[in-house]
C-alpha cells in the first residue's frame, strides 16, 4: 500500500509507515485489542514483547528471542556499528522496543512506529535530528544527545526495562595486539563543548535579562522620587522696607493647581525677600498673595491681585526652580496713618500661621504695626501744631505776636508796615483788635465801647499799642436801647461769633446781653473781652531783635 502522509510504499500490513513512521490506520473494522498473558497490558499490533513487562508475546513460528543485550550502549553499537567505522557481523532484524522485524534501511519500526536510532544508510551519525520545542532546555538538548532512541532506555526511567534482542555477531572486530578499542572521544567532547557552549549563553540571556529588569526597576523607581521629590521654587518678590533677615515676617502665598501624582493642591506657603521658601511637586500651579506681610518696623502692605502661572517639570529630584522670570509680586506700603485695625489683625494672624523654622515673633510685630500708626499721629499732630502755630505767627515791621490756636482758620491778618488788623474771617467787618505803633505809650484810653488793652515796649521811645472794641457791649446795648441806626445793627450769629472769638469762648453774647438788660446796662462780663486779648495779644507781643 501507500503512506497517506510520505507516499512512500509499505507493506499490505504495517500499521506506522517505515519511511515517515505515520500510523496507518487499519481498512475495515478495528481489530481488537491484544493484552500481554503475563501483565495484562495492553499490547501494540504485531508486537513481539509487551512494553510494560517486557514478556514475549510472539506467535508461533515467529522467532521469540535473540541474544539479549542489557547494555544500552551495546545494543547499540550491535544495532549500528560503533560509530568507528566498525560495522557488526550481524544487523539487528528486530525493533528494540517493540521486537518486530525491522529492516536496517527503516528510519521508523512499521510495528509500532518509533524512531529507530539508524539510518537509510545504517548510521547513527546521519539520523536527521528533530528541532528542539520551544521549552526544551540545555540539559534536555545534552540529554538526548546521548540517550537512547526509547525512554525505557534512558537513566532514570521508572518503567520496567526491556530486554532488548540484538543478533549475536559472528566474529568480534580485529584490533592489533595490544591496541585498545577506540572510543568516540571526539564526539564525547563535542557534545561537552556543546553543553557548556549552550549554558554559557543561557547563562549570558539570563543575566540580560536580569539586567534589563534590574534597569527597568531603577527606572521606575526614579520615576516614582521624581513624582514625589519637592523641588524649592525661587519667584520674583519686591517691597520697600521688607526684609525678612531683619525680623519681617515672610510672604503668604497661596498655592493652587494640581501636582504630578493627580492630586489638587490648596495651600499657603510662606517666601522670604530672596523670593525662596516654596516647596513644590511636579505640577502646574497658580500662585497668589494671600495677605500682607508685617515688616520690622510695623509697616503693612497693600495685596495685590496679581496671579503666576508656573509649571514645575524637572525629573531631578535635587533641581531647584527658578520662577522669576514668569512674573513678579509687588507690594506698596500702606500710609501709616492709613491702617486700619483689621488689616494690622489680617497680618498678624498670617505671620502667626507660620511655624516653620525661622519664622518671625507675629506679637512684636503687631505691636510694632500699632505703635507705628500711632507715632505717625503723634507727628502728625505735632505738625499740623507747628504749621497752626506758624500760621499764627504775625510779624510786623518792629514786632510779632502770635494768635491763639482758637481762632486757627477763623480770622483774617492784615499787616501794613507796623499796622497790624485782625478780623472775623466769616464777617470781615467785625474787627477783633488792632496794633499800632506811637513814641511813648497811650495816653487816651478810649472808652467803655472802644478801648487800649495795652501798651509794649518797643525801645527808643517807641510803644506798640493793643485797641479793641468791647463787641458784647456795643451789640448789647443798641438791642437794649432799640437803636434805629442801621451801624447798630447786627444779626445773632454776627453777635455770637464776634463775642466767641474775643472771649475764647469762655462768654456768649445772649449771656452779657440779659445781664445788661438786667443792670441797666452795665455787665461785669463784657470785661472778660479785655482779659483774653491782653494774655493772648499784649502779653505774647515783642519787638524784633
Amino acid at each position: 500500500m501507500i503512506c497517506p502522509t510520505c507516499h512512500a510504499e509499505i507493506s499490505d500490513d504495517a500499521l506506522f509507515c517505515s519511511s515517515c513512521g505515520t500510523k496507518i490506520e487499519p481498512v475495515g473494522a478495528a481489530a481488537s485489542a491484544a493484552v500481554c498473558p503475563q501483565c495484562g497490558a495492553e499490547l501494540a499490533p504485531g508486537a513481539l514483547f509487551c512494553s510494560h513487562c517486557g514478556a514475549s508475546v510472539a506467535p508461533a513460528g515467529v522467532p521469540a528471542a535473540v541474544p539479549m543485550v542489557d547494555d544500552a550502549a551495546q545494543a547499540a553499537a550491535a544495532l549500528w556499528g560503533d560509530g568507528q567505522g566498525a560495522t557488526p557481523t550481524r544487523r539487528a532484524l528486530v525493533c528494540p522496543s517493540c521486537g518486530a522485524p525491522v529492516s536496517p534501511t527503516d528510519p521508523y519500526c512499521p510495528a509500532c512506529g518509533v524512531r529507530l536510532l539508524g539510518s537509510r544508510a545504517g548510521s547513527p551519525q546521519s539520523a536527521p535530528s528533530a528541532q528542539p520545542s520551544a521549552d526544551t532546555t540545555m540539559v534536555d538538548i545534552a540529554r538526548e544527545a546521548v540517550a537512547p532512541a526509547d525512554p525505557r532506555l534512558r537513566s532514570g526511567s521508572t518503567g520496567p526495562m526491556p530486554r532488548v534482542a540484538v543478533p549475536a555477531p559472528s566474529a568480534a572486530p580485529s584490533h592489533d595486539d595490544g591496541e585498545k578499542p577506540r572510543r568516540n572521544v571526539g564526539k564525547t567532547v563535542g557534545i561537552v563543548v556543546g553543553v557548556i557552549a549552550v549554558a554559557a549563553l543561557a547563562g549570558g540571556g539570563l543575566w540580560y535579562a536580569l539586567d534589563a529588569q534590574r534597569q527597568q526597576d531603577e527606572a521606575t523607581q526614579q520615576a516614582e522620587q521624581a513624582t514625589q521629590a519637592l523641588h524649592s521654587v525661587t519667584i520674583a518678590v519686591a517691597a520697600e522696607g521688607w526684609n525678612t533677615d531683619e525680623g519681617a515676617s515672610r510672604l503668604p502665598v497661596r498655592v493652587v493647581g494640581t501636582n504630578s501624582t493627580g492630586e489638587a493642591v490648596d495651600e499657603t506657603q510662606y517666601v522670604t525677600t530672596a523670593g525662596t521658601g516654596l516647596m513644590l511637586r511636579q505640577g502646574s500651579y497658580q500662585l497668589s498673595v494671600a495677605g500682607s506681610p508685617i515688616a520690622a518696623d510695623g509697616t503693612i502692605y497693600t495685596v495685590p491681585d496679581t496671579v503666576l502661572d508656573i509649571t514645575v517639570a524637572t525629573d531631578n529630584p535635587g533641581d531647584a526652580v527658578d520662577v522669576t522670570s514668569q512674573g513678579s509680586f509687588t507690594l506698596t506700603p500702606i500710609d501709616a496713618l492709613e491702617v486700619t485695625d483689621d488689616q494690622i489683625l489680617a497680618a498678624a494672624q498670617l505671620a502667626a500661621a507660620d511655624t516653620a523654622d525661622g519664622h518671625a515673633d507675629a506679637d512684636a510685630l503687631r505691636a510694632a504695626a500699632v505703635r507705628r500708626r500711632e507715632d505717625a499721629a503723634a507727628a502728625q499732630q505735632e505738625q499740623q501744631e507747628q504749621e497752626s502755630y506758624d500760621s499764627r505767627h504775625v510779624v510786623a515791621d518792629s514786632y510779632e505776636f502770635y494768635m491763639p490756636s482758637y481762632w486757627d482758620g477763623r480770622v483774617t491778618v492784615q499787616v501794613d508796615g507796623d499796622h497790624v488788623s485782625v478780623c472775623s474771617a466769616k464777617y470781615p467787618d467785625l474787627e477783633l483788635f488792632n496794633v499800632t505803633v506811637q513814641r511813648g505809650t497811650t495816653q487816651a484810653v478810649g472808652d467803655v465801647g472802644y478801648a487800649c488793652l495795652g501798651d509794649v515796649a518797643l525801645g527808643d521811645g517807641t510803644y506798640a499799642s493793643v485797641w479793641a472794641r468791647r463787641w458784647g457791649w456795643l451789640i448789647g446795648y443798641a438791642y437794649m436801647t432799640n437803636s434805629t441806626d442801621p451801624n447798630d445793627y447786627y444779626t445773632m450769629d454776627e453777635a455770637e461769633e464776634i463775642v466767641d472769638l474775643q472771649t475764647g469762648g469762655n462768654v456768649t453774647y445772649e449771656s452779657i446781653r440779659d445781664e445788661m438788660v438786667a443792670n441797666d446796662g452795665n455787665s461785669d462780663l463784657v470785661f472778660v473781652t479785655d482779659d483774653y486779648l491782653y494774655a493772648c495779644i499784649v502779653e505774647s507781643l515783642q519787638p524784633l531783635e
